[in-house]
């Protein structure tokens, strides 16, 4: 029985169906344009299993998520490791310093409320996007001379929707908020943007080359799709 609701994407070029479930649990059918309208019943009563365990999964996250309050001891993720937040109310124009598990962050000592979060916010996310260049930098450079693909340019951008993105004159940008997971999931993006240098599409021969490189890049794929929504600061 299908009791949740999908929509149909048809694509004059598209050569085969799939179905997907985003984080706001919105169910996505993209069909070729001549698919007939039982065709794609059929794939929707095969797939329903799987797509109530994702709505599921996505509920279970937006039932456990909870709004950051940036106070000392809550927890901000690097690299797929949490660290606790150490906020030091002394007015001391500090950088934000990752030092013995604890991400310490200096604020002026007469302001609090809404003020102090939001100078708390601004403060780690100027921190994860310079580490963000580095790190990305470095990992594309490694991958880069591995795979004899280097880019013209990286760089890293506030993405809503995407972890990044190859421009046709060879420039990449990364989500500055991939920083966040794990290492292998990082590499993952990384090889996927490189990949598009040689091809524009997601085709055979594009996730052919990614599976040289990261023969295991369907389960960093996968935990991107599961847990990307919940890597926020």
């Amino acid at each position: 029985m299908i009791d949740f609701e999908y929509q149909i994407i048809k694509r004059p070029r598209r050569k085969t169906a799939s179905i997907s479930v985003k984080p706001d649990c919105s169910v996505r059918i993209l069909v070729p344009e001549t698919l007939p309208e039982d065709k794609i019943v059929e794939l929707v009563n095969k797939k329903s299993r799987w797509v109530k365990k994702m709505i599921e999964h996505f509920h279970e996250l937006q039932r456990n998520h909870r709004e950051k309050e940036y106070v000392s001891g809550e927890l901000f993720s690097y690299l797929g490791r949490n660290y606790r937040l150490n906020v030091v109310a002394d007015g001391a124009a500090q950088a934000v310093k990752l030092v013995n598990g604890r991400f310490n962050v200096h604020v002026p000592s007469e302001i609090s409320g809404a003020v102090r979060d939001q100078i708390v916010r601004e403060q780690l996310i100027k921190w994860y996007q310079e580490h963000a260049v580095d790190q990305l930098t470095t990992k594309t450079g490694q991958y880069g001379r591995q795979m004899k693909l280097l880019p013209v340019s990286v760089g890293v951008k506030g993405y809503k929707s995407r972890w990044g993105s190859c421009h046709s004159d060879g420039r990449i940008y990364y989500n500055w908020r991939l920083i966040m997971a794990p290492h292998r999931v990082v590499d993952y993006v990384v090889v996927h943007e490189l990949s598009h240098l040689v091809h524009g599409n997601h085709s055979k021969e594009f996730w052919k080359l990614v599976g040289s490189i990261l023969p295991d890049f369907t389960t960093q794929k996968q935990w991107l799709k599961l847990n990307g929504a919940g890597l926020e600061v």
